[in-house]
């Protein structure tokens, strides 16, 4: 019985004697366009909105899908909760100042934490201290960590009253906001 002889892989391609490498050519794969269509089957259409006696028409109609009507959508909506559907728009005013407080609340953080980086190598290579790394470890999530919690306060540091500016700080807009968004999500 022969033994058969077996090779290591390698990466490289093997070259015989006489025989010259070419570079393949890459493959070239034809992908279907896929920006029009994101998720599965046709998009949805947006559905007009008809005066109530266009929906009472409609209510006596039978389905053309032809589906039992346990499968067909509720077509009248009781009024209590069509009004906790309605989403209100944030006025420009509000959205302006919420930005702002978060450019403020994150970006003082950030920036500190990104000018640490060249003081803590000034420190250890021209100064010639020595020091713990875990210092910069806690330094940059302090800072970094506190950009993140920025988001937050400045969001819920504004006002939400656009004819009301708030103060300087926003402690007690950031109650008065806060007991909204706990009380929303307890409702629902």
């Amino acid at each position: 019985m022969t033994t058969p002889i077996v090779r290591p892989f390698t990466a490289v391609p093997q070259r015989q004697v006489g025989m010259s490498v070419r570079p393949r050519p890459f493959m070239r794969v034809a992908l279907v366009p896929m920006a029009a269509q994101k998720g599965f089957g046709d998009p949805k259409k947006e559905q007009a909105k008809r005066p109530d006696g266009a929906m009472q028409q409609q209510q006596g109609s039978p389905s053309s899908t032809g589906a039992p009507a346990a499968f067909q959508a509720p077509q009248q909506v009781p009024p209590a909760a069509a009004r906790s559907r309605v989403v209100r728009e944030t006025p420009q005013v509000v959205v302006d100042r919420m930005f702002r407080r978060i450019l403020i609340c994150t970006g003082v953080p950030v920036f500190t934490g990104m000018a640490l980086f060249p003081l803590f190598y000034w420190l250890r290579v021209v100064q010639d201290i020595e020091y713990p790394l875990w210092i910069v470890y806690i330094a940059q999530v302090l800072t970094f960590g506190g950009g993140l919690l920025g988001i937050t306060y400045g969001a819920l540091s504004a006002s939400w009253d656009p004819s009301r500016e708030g103060s300087w700080l926003g402690w007690t807009e950031l109650k008065a906001n806060l007991a909204i968004v706990l009380n929303r999500n307890k409702q629902e």
